[in-house]
């Protein structure tokens, strides 16, 4: 990366202009950084400046264009924040769509729209113990970021693992940074090297990294650790990493894919059971709270269909599962909130990224089968595929209409109260 190609940084961002919905781009020029990786350099059509953002971060794009695939993926900023274009590294997936129009058609001069930069698997905004960067195949891209923007005083491993020299990426980069920084270091693990691959000068480790490698090499109670690669790859760090004692707020993952399937790696994230709980299991616990009429549990698809619908759902809305399956959510939405019900839908399956992911409670109104209006809370969790693109919502709803009722009468006969003793 050159400077003339990044661009001056305070120019870059002193004509920054809001962003808030699609913004479309162009591609600057493209280079490749291994067999499998290239790297597309993405300019504003516009011609206006990039708001700041946080290394790691990733933006959704969206192709245009004649013969452009439909639909969008989300992709890591592989580039710090500050610069006059955005930088994204793509891996050629012989699935992905979208990734073979990138490799394949998008030249310098093509037309591509991006959502602004979004997440929070991103560099700490005050980095106070040693920073472990630990990286599989492409999940190398949201690193070298961080790597790049990270102050050169802080002391930082950059751990990479990869099948070989023809799928290496950043190799080069890396050294680079290595080299003219004391405080990082790095090391590269090839699973499976080339005869033409030499240790000490293309890679370091023969085989995967494994957690004696780490407690080895780290005091790990003093670390905190960034953790972005295949599922398999994640699974086995998460897992040594937490039996090794380090403490979950220390790990920061990228997932791509299902949570539910790295969450129950970690020690004490998955469900907890009484030793002598016989009979109780995460799939009989989970199937009597869907079977229940208590809550409403309902999935919908990322075009708003919906595609589950427990015994709660029809005795809160009314509907029957025949009637409901298959029919878009607006049969459950009033309709004076319905565009802005699907403005925050969309951006949340375009982005990945939701307020409500969490554990937030969500208030807003409902609507019954028969026209009456309902009061709500409800959480939402996003489904994912293995490429981390968003599949659907799965939202558990509370029927609040009595409370909510309840208190208004009493705000109201508060205020007539205050208002007789005036």
């Amino acid at each position: 990366m050159t400077m003339e190609k990044v661009g001056n940084r305070a120019d870059a961002q002193g004509k920054a202009k809001a962003w808030t919905s699609w913004r479309p781009f162009w591609v600057d020029h493209r280079s490749d950084e291994s067999d499998i990786i290239t790297s597309f350099w993405l300019r504003p059509l516009d011609g206006g400046g990039l708001p700041p953002h946080r290394a790691g971060q990733h933006i959704t794009l969206r192709p245009t264009g004649e013969g452009a695939p439909g639909g969008f993926r989300n992709y890591t900023l592989s580039a710090p924040p500050g610069g006059s274009m955005l930088r994204i590294s793509v891996k050629r997936e012989g699935e992905g769509a979208v990734s073979r129009w990138l490799h394949e058609h998008a030249v310098p001069g093509t037309a591509l729209d991006l959502l602004p930069p979004s997440g929070d698997f991103c560099l700490p905004e005050e980095v106070t113990r040693r920073l472990v960067l630990i990286s599989a195949g492409v999940g190398i891209t949201p690193m070298m970021a961080m790597l790049e923007a990270a102050d050169p005083s802080t002391q930082i491993d950059f751990i990479h693992a990869t099948r070989d020299g023809s799928t290496h990426a950043f190799g080069a980069q890396v050294r680079t940074l290595s080299a003219s920084r004391p405080r990082v270091t790095s090391t590269v693990f090839y699973s499976r090297p080339r005869a033409n691959d030499v240790a000490g000068r293309d890679f370091d480790e023969r085989g995967h990294v494994s957690l004696e490698f780490l407690a080895r090499r780290l005091p790990l109670a003093e670390c905190d650790f960034f953790i972005c690669g295949p599922l398999g790859f994640m699974r086995d760090i998460v897992t040594g990493l937490r039996r090794a004692g380090v403490p979950a707020a220390r790990i920061r993952t990228e997932f791509f894919g299902d949570f539910a399937v790295l969450d129950e790696t970690i020690p004490g994230a998955a469900l907890a059971l009484a030793p002598a709980a016989s009979g109780f299991d995460a799939a009989s616990i989970g199937g009597a709270l869907l079977a229940s009429a208590a809550d409403a549990v309902m999935a919908s698809d990322r075009d708003g269909k919906i595609v589950a619908w427990n015994p709660g759902a029809q005795r809160i809305f009314g509907f029957t599962a025949q009637e409901a399956l298959g029919q878009s959510l607006d049969i459950i939405i009033p309709e004076s909130l319905r565009a802005r019900h699907w403005e925050g839908y969309h951006h949340t399956v375009s982005t990945g990224v939701s307020r409500y992911g969490a554990g937030d409670m969500l208030a807003v109104p409902g609507l019954h089968k028969d026209g009456s209006r309902l009061s709500l809370e409800f959480t939402i969790v996003m489904m994912k595929d293995e490429a981390g693109s968003v599949i659907g919502m799965v939202s558990t709803l509370r029927d609040v209409t009595r409370k909510f009722e309840e208190m208004r009468a009493l705000k109201k006969k508060v205020a007539d109260l205050e208002s007789g003793g005036a």
